[in-house]
């Protein structure tokens, strides 16, 4: 069925996690007309990236709140639930398939926690158990089955997190047990699965409670397992630390060796940890070897090293080599030295960036080296660039984003600040935007009413704060 304009978008807002899609169900009529659509975002894996955002379930119990049975609702969770269970073996979507399994996971735990909903408890319940007959029947883990694994390590901790406080007890020491039994079974387990648990466990109840429970549980084979597991795991974390350090004690001279031999791969970051540690002779080092480097691919991957973010390399990279190579032939090396450009700011580079798109057209990086350089001439330009990017948006956005708070020539025009509030997918970045509209006094009420019902957190404590000002003022 055709959707009309409203409901296209309505449906780009909650990709969004906009909370003008909780207010705008505040009549009845509304509710009808959007809620095919609701119950198309609670199958759909709305997040732009997890890792950061975390979840949209808060966003999607909000949603589900404003009408009156949750149950349709929960229907269409709790088969997607299983069927992503099944699709877990399949190669396809493996990212998409683990994020939607954690949003709904989380769902069901606000359901069975915020509003005591015993169905949904039944379902993390059923979710878990059949996770784990998996898991036990397996005869050994390929890669495919470590995401039902990461799958199951996941719902541990929502179920500890969502049992009530009498079951709190028996619900770790059951889960112990557990990941005991799957370390038993299979002894070249990773142990960050049970030290993942062991994270969650001690951030709900606290270090010393955690302790003190798991130490009344029994000890049993299973029990013994699960805690060698985590043994081995705070000594594997302990050993990587100690190998990072000895990596940071490189100098320029072993780091450039390593970038010619093998590449960037564990040694990236290193300008970055130079210029925290004061080593400015090592980073000059390095930048005199970059100027005489004549292959092209190492000269590349010199670059890359200066191009990490917060390696700061204004004032030690020399403009006009860095320049010379972003015009390269050579793709790869146009790259690095365009992702070099984009953290320097001179009205130089502006000006080349905006020259390059040009003459060449749009090209993510040189919008990217523009933004990194913002001037309010260039909306138009950037505007019409963001919209034919594609999945490169995010990346622009970012930059922008970064930028909000400057002053003279770079702080961003109200026009790109609201551009950005109506289009920016990724939460952390449409935060940076909202407190900079706050800063600049131009979040109306009607705006801090949808920021209420982001899917940010942080913006919704944001908005709440400035609600609570504003009524103080007034009263």
């Amino acid at each position: 069925m055709r959707q009309t304009a409203d409901e296209r978008a309505y449906r780009s807002a909650l990709r969004r996690g906009a909370g003008r899609c909780v207010t705008m169900l505040s009549s009845e009529s509304a509710r009808r007309k959007y809620r095919l659509l609701v119950m198309w975002a609670c199958g759909r894996d709305l997040g732009y990236d997890t890792q950061v955002e975390g979840t949209r379930a808060l966003f999607l119990y909000d949603l589900i709140g404003q009408y009156a049975n949750p149950e349709p609702f929960l229907d269409g969770i709790e088969r997607k639930l299983f069927a992503v269970e099944k699709k877990f073996f399949s190669p396809a979507n493996k990212a998409e398939l683990e994020s939607l399994f954690m949003q709904e996971s989380d769902l069901l735990v606000l359901f069975a926690t915020d509003s005591d909903n015993v169905r949904a408890r039944r379902i993390l319940e059923r979710g878990y158990e059949r996770f784990l007959r998996m898991l036990l029947n397996l005869a050994w883990l390929s890669k495919t089955d470590m995401l039902v694994l990461d799958s199951f390590d996941y719902l541990c901790g929502r179920l500890l997190l969502c049992a009530r406080p009498k079951e709190t007890q028996p619900m770790l020491e059951r889960i112990v047990r557990d990941l005991g039994r799957l370390y038993m079974r299979d002894s070249g387990l990773n142990s960050c699965v049970a030290d993942y648990f062991r994270c969650e466990a001690e951030n709900m109840l606290g270090e010393k409670r955690y302790a003190a429970m798991l130490g009344r549980i029994d000890h049993s084979p299973e029990v013994e397992e699960y805690k060698a597991a985590v043994f081995l795991a705070k000594k594997e974390s302990e050993a990587r630390d100690v190998k990072r350090k000895r990596r940071q004690n490189l100098g320029y001279k072993a780091v450039y060796r390593r970038v010619s031999e093998q590449g960037t791969f564990g040694i990236r970051y290193m300008v970055r940890r130079w210029r925290l540690d004061g080593r400015t002779k090592d980073i000059e080092g390095l930048v005199r070897l970059y100027v005489l480097e004549k292959d092209t691919e190492t000269r590349a991957m010199l670059l890359d090293m200066f191009s990490a973010p917060d390696s700061r390399c204004e004032g030690y990279l020399p403009l006009d080599c860095v320049l010379r190579d972003a015009s390269s032939d050579n793709d790869t090396l146009g790259r690095s030295a365009a992702g070099v450009l984009k953290g320097v700011k001179s009205r130089r580079v502006h000006d080349y960036a905006l020259n390059m798109v040009k003459r060449r057209g749009v090209s993510y990086e040189m919008i990217a080296v523009l933004a990194g350089n913002y001037r309010e001439d260039d909306d138009d330009l950037l505007i019409a660039a963001l919209k034919k990017l594609g999945e490169k948006q995010h990346d622009v956005y970012a930059i922008l984003a970064r930028v909000t708070g400057g002053k003279g020539v770079d702080r961003l025009s109200t026009r790109m600040l609201a551009y950005l509030y109506e289009t920016i997918r990724c939460t952390h970045c449409r935060n940076r935007v909202v407190r900079e509209l706050g800063r600049r006094g131009l979040l109306t009420d009607d705006m801090l009413a949808e920021c209420l019902h982001d899917a940010s957190v942080d913006i919704r404590e944001y908005a709440r704060r400035i609600l609570k000002r504003r009524r103080a003022k007034s009263a």
